[in-house]
C-alpha cells in the first residue's frame, strides 16, 4: 500500500490531524453522541485508499485519552475505522465519494453503537440514531472541506 516515504508522512499527518482535532475538541469528542470533530478529516479516505490506515491510527491515537479506553475503544474501533474507510473508499469509487462519505458514517455509527451496547449497555438503536446524525454532519462538512482542499491543490488525486 505504501510505495514512498511521502506516503507514510502524508498517512502519518493525517493520523495525527485526525487525532488532535478530535482531542482539542475531547469536552464533544468522548460523549455517547460521539461528535468528534476529528470526523472532518475522514472523508479524505474516499480519495485515498491509504488514508483509511491514517484514520485506523487516529482513531486509536485519539481514543487513547478517552475516560472510557478499553479494548472496544483501543482495538474493535481502529479496526472497524480501517474496514469502514476501506469499503468508503470503494463504494465512493464505484458511485461518488460523497456517497462513500456518508456510507463511512454510517458504518462508523453502527460500530460506536455496537461498541456502547456491548461496553455500557446502551441501546442500539437509539444510539446508532445519534450517532449517526452527528456523523452525517461531519462527514458531508469534511467532504466538501476536502474536496476543496483537493481542487486547490493541497493533495493530488491520483489514487
Amino acid at each position: 500500500m505504501f510505495k514512498k516515504a511521502k506516503d507514510i508522512a502524508e498517512v502519518s499527518f493525517v493520523a495525527c490531524l485526525y487525532a488532535v482535532i478530535t482531542v482539542a475538541f475531547s469536552s464533544i469528542s468522548y460523549l455517547p453522541t460521539q461528535f468528534r470533530m476529528g470526523e472532518l478529516v475522514k472523508p479524505i479516505s474516499t480519495f485515498r485508499k491509504k488514508f483509511a490506515v491514517s484514520m485506523m491510527i487516529g482513531n486509536f491515537l485519539s481514543n487513547l485519552f478517552s475516560p472510557f479506553a478499553g479494548p472496544m475503544e483501543l482495538i474493535f474501533m481502529p479496526v472497524s475505522n480501517l474496514i469502514g474507510c476501506l469499503l468508503g473508499y470503494y463504494v465512493g469509487r464505484y458511485t461518488n465519494k460523497f456517497v462513500g462519505s456518508i456510507f463511512i458514517g454510517i458504518w462508523i455509527s453502527a460500530s460506536v453503537a455496537l461498541t456502547l451496547k456491548v461496553a455500557a449497555n446502551f441501546p442500539f438503536f437509539q444510539t446508532f440514531v445519534s450517532v449517526l446524525i452527528a456523523e452525517t454532519i461531519l462527514m458531508a462538512i469534511g467532504y466538501f472541506i476536502i474536496l476543496t482542499i483537493f481542487k486547490k491543490g493541497g493533495f493530488k488525486i491520483d489514487g
